[in-house]
């Protein structure tokens, strides 16, 4: 039977080291005798709110708790869990990309709407057809404007969290980091990141960009693991607290399906989950795609988790992250964007961002698209006003959002498409009060 990737919390007396932790794990395999230790993963302390040790049975006062990284067989996944320093055994989900597979197939129908949903009036299940030139994509933002303030993203440094970003392709990257040894920074075998680079600095001209290959595992047909996006959030984290940097998160990739890994995708005590919490608190904005799997012409790669309720998993449709759906210059949503409630929040998607555009491909199509579009405008607002929050990005792009479909929030766009002009007005002269959710 082939074996399990896992994420294994343990707890530990509180400054315990590294090696110690590591040590700790000869028990693990006592318990657990296919336990294989993955030494690679260097123990990482997790940061968890006060009010988890009493749920996770640990003493606030001399304890904290660690990821180990590893392998079992899953008939004895369940002998780990029994260990009594263990405080959780996570599933380390198989990560990809959101690019674009158009053989989900047609229109699918899913087995409860949300109630009072009004559906858009159109949707573009033409992704290859592109409607615009990036020139088109900043004009209809305003960008144009926010440039001729002279506000082009200098200083301004932006994560594109993916499959790499070729640096000769966009010659803005200046750093990065990958968990693959043999695959450095500013490569990329797969493209998907580089148009995600290009995108951001086709909005932001002036701003750097940091290449963090969540996606550069070289894991098989998945591009990544969880367990990797925990690892580069973390070099981001300290990156941040060392000179500031990157002001900016984009990720355009995520879980096509919930039976991945349940445990990430509807749990909000992931540890990824609270890593990118924790970036949020450290001060960067964190930008996520909502996914693909909308029902009007889903991603072939969702299976059965399309439309309402069942398409954005995990830290994607967090309520504190900007979870940015796709939709086109038109007007019109893109019909495979995932749409809400989300896994851990209801009101989601946030915005829409512009995809379905000639950009670094014929047509830069998906939520891939429009989140890095979506980076490149928090970028520029973050340029406007350097002390700008997660929490006030988030609140100024949503109130000064159009409408695409029902007035107000829906499921399928959110507020609607991200007007970066009239946001980069709102941070300049006072920020938009908290944001009053639509009634259930």
């Amino acid at each position: 039977m082939s074996l399990k990737r896992v994420i294994v919390e343990v707890k530990q007396p509180t400054r315990t080291s590294p090696l110690e932790a590591m040590e700790g794990a000869v028990r693990l395999r006592r318990r657990a005798s296919s336990f294989a230790l993955d030494e690679a993963f260097e123990p990482l302390l997790v940061n968890r709110p006060v009010h988890h040790y009493a749920l996770f049975n640990m003493n606030l006062e001399g304890e904290e708790s660690v990821l180990l990284r590893g392998e079992v067989e899953p008939e004895e996944e369940a002998m780990l869990h029994d260990d009594p320093d263990v405080v959780a055994v996570w599933t380390d989900a198989p990560i990809a990309p959101f690019p674009l597979d158009t053989g989900g197939g047609g229109a699918r129908t899913p087995a409860t709407e949300p109630s009072g949903f009004t559906p858009c009036d159109s949707a573009d299940c033409g992704p290859g057809t592109p409607k615009g030139t990036m020139a088109d994509v900043v004009a209809y933002l305003g960008c144009d404007a926010i440039w001729a303030e002279g506000f082009r993203g200098e200083g301004i440094v932006i994560g594109i969290c993916d499959t790499g970003v070729d640096r000769e392709d966009v010659p803005a990257v200046i750093d990065g980091w990958s968990p693959n040894p043999s695959v450095d920074w500013g490569t990329d075998e797969h493209g998907h990141g580089t148009m995600c680079g290009f995108d951001a600095v086709g909005i932001c001209p002036e701003s750097r960009i940091l290449d963090i290959g969540v996606l550069k595992g070289g894991h098989g047909s998945f591009s990544g693991y969880i367990s990797d996006a925990i690892m580069a959030y973390e070099w981001a984290i300290q990156r941040h607290r060392a000179d500031g940097t990157p002001h900016v998160l984009s990720n355009s990739w995520g879980m096509y399906q919930n039976e991945w890994a349940p445990d990430y995708a509807d749990d909000p005590r992931h540890p990824f989950t609270l890593k990118v919490l924790q970036a949020i608190r450290e001060g960067i904005i964190v930008c996520f795609a909502a996914g693909n799997c909308g029902n009007q012409c889903p991603d072939g790669r969702c299976g059965d988790d399309v439309g309402f309720g069942r398409s954005i998993w995990g830290a994607n449709g967090h309520e504190a992250v900007i979870t940015v759906g796709a939709a086109n210059i038109q007007g019109q949503w893109a019909g495979y964007s995932s749409q809400g409630p989300a896994a851990l929040y209801e009101y989601k998607p946030d915005v829409c961002a512009p995809s379905h555009f000639a950009g670094h491909t014929p047509s830069d199509a998906g939520s891939s698209a429009a989140c890095p579009v979506c980076a490149g405008v928090v970028g520029l607002l973050k340029q406007a006003r350097p002390r700008l929050t997660q929490e006030q990005a988030q609140r100024t792009l949503v109130r000064t959002a159009k409408n695409l479909c029902a007035p107000g929030w829906d499921y399928q766009t959110g507020y609607g498409m991200i007007q970066a002009h009239a946001a980069f007005q709102a941070v300049r002269k006072r920020l938009p009060h908290p944001i009053r959710r639509p009634p259930r």
